[in-house]
């Protein structure tokens, strides 16, 4: 049965983003429009336009559900870790390596396009929420005093290990077979990392006379 036949006129908008996000792990952003995106939705290619404007419109869209699903699978990660603050934040690095090596260019699509206008607001109100979720879970790992700043690197470079961990894996000449083995490994990693900085903020050990 045919995408078109299947289609039941239920909410369009959600099925275009859907597809959308699906197209850009497939084909990655070069191979995105609104043509193809229509015709995995089973629809004509002037119906997306009810709710898009133009291709730049749906590409937001899409990024703006791919941030807000990372943040809920980022949170869900958290609480599934049980209540050590460093494991909690550990985790969020396994469920992004997770998520980019299923969605591939999806995440791509969200570090390397600049959108304009009223569609960096759109990607922006979900990035936002991301970084809530991190920088929470960042500052209850750290000790209490620590300064607003040393919170914020902490996520920036956390962050940035699991995307570049992840980018490595799915764009390397070989796919990953074992993902959740690839998982541990980011959940370890982030795990040193947090420990890291923690003795970092620490200081150096007291020598005794």
């Amino acid at each position: 049965m045919s995408r078109r036949s299947t289609y039941h006129h239920g909410d369009l908008r959600t099925v275009l983003v859907r597809e959308g996000v699906a197209l850009l792990a497939e084909s990655g952003l070069a191979g995105f429009s609104v043509a193809k995106v229509a015709t995995r939705a089973g629809v004509s290619s002037a119906a997306p336009y009810r709710h898009f404007p133009d291709r730049e419109a749906l590409l937001a869209a899409c990024a703006a559900a791919v941030f807000a699903d990372l943040a809920d699978l980022l949170a869900r990660a958290a609480e599934e870790a049980g209540p050590d603050p460093v494991e909690r934040l550990a985790a969020t690095a396994g469920a992004y390596v997770r998520y980019a090596l299923d969605h591939r260019a999806g995440i791509d699509l969200l570090y390397t396009h600049d959108f304009a206008g009223p569609h960096r607001d759109t990607v922006r109100e979900q990035s936002r929420r991301l970084m809530d979720v991190l920088m929470t879970l960042a500052a209850e790992a750290l000790p209490a005093a620590t300064s607003w700043t040393d919170v914020a690197d902490l996520v920036y470079v956390h962050l940035s290990a699991a995307y570049g961990y992840a980018t490595l894996l799915f764009k390397g000449s070989r796919p990953p077979r074992n993902v959740e083995a690839h998982v541990a490994r980011a959940v370890a990693a982030a795990r040193d990392q947090v420990i890291g900085h923690l003795m970092r903020l620490a200081g150096p050990p007291t020598v005794r006379p």
